[in-house]
């Protein structure tokens, strides 16, 4: 217990990071299982695929050079203009009605949204000095993330009456409001100035270094299957087996619910005995499995849907919070573009992971592409062995 309150120890700084994650999470969580539905509304599937791969293509390329930028103004400055520019995104979301207007909307948030989560690790990053600390403060930080991922689902589907999507949009964007005046304290905080490393180099780091490298793809993978998650099992549960929004929103309230239960747990054990490793290969096995077996579900019943779903966030939960401290463990935050390459797997997974969904629709029916999903995902106990454990 000592060790999962030590973060909280540390400071007014790291409580103040900790709360505007709160408020960060919960503006993400509402809107991240809505967004393709509501585009739907707008576009064909196809369309919206094409959105997400536009989107994340953009938002890639920024990513991979946001150190120059960050090296220009620095951290603070950086997410102070993200917030400002995702408030006006989002604002334009819950208003506009022109399919134009929401796709060039939608196409910033996605850019946007991995821009401020790449910011806020750095900040993260400048209060783990100590190794041995490194998986209980990023597992503090990854919980309080998904406390609000579990609620807002419950508040989705209290605000999704009659499918008024605008609702959702306008809580997400009054939740910055609180973020930005938090945010502010680090105004006149010095943080390490940003040394920009350029693309090459930041390559060959992650080519001659195998454990970065591994530890990259095992990263991928799991964002590879949040990515198809948040796209289309929305969409499957509600127009293949027909369950309403507020029954989706509390069976994703109950399929969130390892990330709070096991995060931290599993991210102090890896500290104190274990390490990464075996937690890491435990999870792709659950997830791969869990997620196959998916396909085999066609009953319209609710208990075995949310079960299905909830052991397969036991497998990510157990994957995200290893793969996220083995990293972090391997790198200085002075590395931004290691850092900041390491995030491009959430855009590069939403490039990929729609491509492949597209391809595998023309050939299979949409059920028994959870078999696929499923199938990568054991792939993943390959890198995630060829790691040299931290213990």
């Amino acid at each position: 217990m000592d060790k999962i309150l030590l973060p909280f120890r540390q400071g007014k700084l790291l409580n103040t990071l900790f709360l505007s994650n709160v408020f960060l999470a919960l503006h993400y969580s509402l809107i991240i299982y809505i967004n393709s539905s509501f585009l739907s509304n707008f576009f064909t599937e196809t369309q919206v695929s094409s959105l997400y791969i536009i989107g994340s293509i953009a938002n890639t390329i920024l990513l991979i050079y946001a150190s120059r930028i960050l090296e220009k103004i620095g951290p603070y400055k950086f997410v102070i203009y993200c917030i400002g520019l995702e408030f006006l995104t989002l604002l334009g979301m819950a208003i506009s009605s022109n399919a134009t207007l929401v796709g060039l909307y939608f196409l910033v948030h996605t850019v946007i949204i991995s821009l401020l989560w790449f910011g806020f690790d750095l900040f993260i990053e400048d209060f783990t000095k100590d190794e041995s600390e490194t998986g209980s403060i990023r597992a503090t930080y990854l919980t309080i993330s998904n406390i609000t991922l579990v609620v807002a689902p419950s508040i989705v589907a209290i605000l999704l009456v009659s499918n008024k999507y605008s609702n959702v949009y306008t809580l997400s964007f009054i939740l910055l409001i609180p973020m930005y005046f938090l945010i502010r304290r680090y105004k006149n905080i010095k943080i390490d100035p940003i040394k920009h490393i350029y693309l090459k180099e930041t390559l060959s780091v992650y080519i001659k270094d195998k454990n970065l490298y591994n530890v990259f793809i095992t990263q991928f993978l799991l964002q590879a299957f949040y990515a198809f998650m948040v796209i289309y099992t929305p969409i499957y549960l509600n127009t293949v087996i027909g369950f309403s929004w507020p029954e989706i929103g509390t069976m994703f309230t109950i399929m969130l619910l390892p990330f709070i239960l096991f995060e931290l747990p599993v991210g102090e054990l890896a500290d104190l005995k274990y390490g990464e490793k075996e937690f890491l290969t435990i999870g792709f096995v659950i997830m791969g499995l869990s997620t196959i077996f998916i396909s085999f579900i066609t009953a319209k019943v609710f208990w075995i849907w949310a079960t299905a779903l909830f052991i397969t966030r036991i497998g990510a939960s157990f994957v995200e919070i290893t793969s996220d401290s083995y990293f972090f463990k391997q790198v200085d935050k002075e590395k931004t573009d290691v850092i900041s390459f390491f995030r491009v797997t959430r855009p590069l997974s939403f490039i990929v992971t729609p491509i492949l969904a597209t391809l595998a629709f023309q050939f299979i029916p949409f059920q028994y592409v959870f078999i696929v999903i499923g199938s990568v995902m054991i792939l993943g106990i390959r890198y995630s062995m060829a790691l040299k454990d931290t213990k």
